[in-house]
């Protein structure tokens, strides 16, 4: 009950703060007798969306946007020279800076306007406040729920807290915010929640006997969660001296992992169903133990051993002391360098999952049960963070985010710029529509977030650039498949 106060009041707070707090008081302006062509030049200049007409008085009579460019010029064929007098929105609507913010959204909304103008007290408009404004300051918002995260007293604070997060993230994902910026968003809060849950923890356990690090793996490990959030991680500490040490460290990480694993629980974050979390006395070991893990996975695994064991390659040090997962991930490059066999195993994995498209080119989905008539898109972009993966280790690649390690390949000259333009504009489609999907599921359906599109659901264009994309992700898995296995 305490965090809901808390929570409520932060966002009571940024929707009655004044406009003045999140517009940027920089307008561009001109006569109306301006060709648009000029107009959309001085809009470049200033970066600018929107443009204030002034009248021979130099009396603001009315604004040209964007939009209007697009939709009165360009759709229409007007020529350039065409006066912005014929193709503005006249009158201006206004708003004063010292209005509330909420006020500003039921304008936007009432008026059907994606641009107010904010006047100061003199009456005189000192800026324009758009939409986009609008949505990033709300995404921002988020930031606000961060600060109750930080100042919680008691887990009593954070019960349950990661659904409060995905409430605050539906109006930012509708709107149209790059999937990598949610992302980022939710990366930043479980990180935020991790360190509060463990300073909590180790209140009660007391000191670690020694250091450690808390790993997380997975979609939290490559920072790439969404609205359906479970727990994969794992504890690495320092290797005792003593057989004696080693009990005592044994007993206290098991406890810490079961107190952490636990609270996260409560916090929204629901416990593997694969068992892959820190409570599991396996993966709650010592560094060389940990060593011995990847040594027996790179050296000896086969393919199939490798399957449900890759997000252990993904994992990054999320708290404590980050020079023992700089170490295992040294250990894992060095591992992996000159024995191919490995990577070729991987290879095998990359291409076990297939994009869901059949013959033809038919979108291949469920013939029966809960979810008939639909395919699951997390499996469908398996394939680009797996084959991602692969190259990313081959290239000695640290960081574990796919969009990154994509980057860092092409600056690698693993793959080219042709590639890496396709990949990444596939990966944040196909991240887009899953997002999209779940907010319908929590905003129109009223049930649990998943990961299963209905192509009947979608636009003919959305279906057409899956379609598509399916084909570069192929492209890419044959590519991995000749350069790794030498098959076509």
């Amino acid at each position: 009950m305490g965090f809901e106060m808390k929570s409520d009041q932060s966002l009571l707070t940024f929707f009655n703060q004044p406009v003045s707090a999140i517009f940027r008081p920089n307008i561009a302006t001109c006569p109306m007798d301006t060709p648009v062509h000029k107009a959309a030049q001085k809009m470049s200049r200033h970066n600018a969306s929107a443009i204030l007409v002034k009248d021979a008085a130099r009396k603001i009579t009315g604004i040209v946007t964007d939009a209007d460019l697009r939709e009165k010029v360009l759709a229409k064929n007007q020529s350039g020279n065409t006066p912005v007098s014929a193709v503005m929105s006249s009158p201006v609507i206004t708003i004063s800076a010292d209005c509330q913010v909420f006020e500003a959204f039921l304008t936007m909304i009432g008026k059907d306007k994606r641009h107010l103008a904010v006047c100061g007290k003199s009456g005189d408009i000192s800026g324009i406040i758009t939409e986009k404004d609008l949505i990033s300051a709300q995404t921002r918002s988020t930031f606000l729920l961060l600060k109750s995260v930080t100042s919680a007293n008691d887990m009593a604070d954070l019960e349950n807290i990661h659904a409060k997060l995905c409430r605050m993230l539906l109006d930012p994902i509708s709107n149209g915010v790059n999937p990598d910026v949610i992302t980022r968003l939710i990366t930043t809060f479980s990180d935020a929640i991790l360190e509060k849950i463990m300073a909590f923890s180790l209140a009660e356990t007391g000191p670690p006997p020694c250091a450690f690090v808390f790993l997380t793996m997975g979609s939290e490990g490559r920072e790439e969660q969404t609205l359906v959030s479970d727990q994969d991680n794992a504890i690495v500490y320092a290797d005792p001296a003593s057989e004696a040490e080693a009990a005592a460290a044994e007993t206290y990480f098991a406890h810490l992992a079961g107190l952490v694993c636990s609270r996260l629980d409560m916090a929204g974050y629901r416990f593997c169903d694969g068992n892959n979390m820190a409570q599991n006395p396996k993966w709650c070991q010592p560094l060389s133990v940990w060593k011995q893990y990847f040594h027996t996975w790179i050296r000896k695994a086969k393919p199939e051993d490798l399957l449900y064991s890759s997000i252990f390659f993904d994992f990054k040090g999320t708290y404590g002391d980050l020079s023992l997962s700089r170490q295992l991930k040294t250990y894992l490059f060095e591992a992996i360098s000159g024995w191919s066999g490995f990577l070729r195993n991987m290879t095998e994995n990359a291409l076990y999952f297939r994009p869901p498209i059949g013959l033809f080119g038919k979108l291949r989905v469920e013939s029966e049960g809960k979810h008939k008539d639909a395919f699951d898109i997390k499996y469908a972009m398996l394939p680009i963070i797996d084959v991602t993966r692969v190259y990313a280790l081959k290239f000695a690649v640290s960081q574990t985010n796919t969009l990154q390690r994509l980057f860092r390949l092409y600056t690698k000259h693993a793959i080219t710029a042709k590639e890496h333009h396709n990949i990444v504009q596939s990966y944040n489609f196909l991240m887009t529509l899953r997002f999209r999907r779940q907010i319908t599921n929590i905003m129109d359906e009223g049930t649990e977030p998943d990961n299963y599109i209905n192509p009947d659901n979608l636009s003919h264009l959305d279906r057409h650039m899956l379609k598509e994309i399916f084909k570069t992700i192929e492209n890419f898995q044959q590519k991995l498949n000749m350069e790794f296995t030498g098959v076509v």
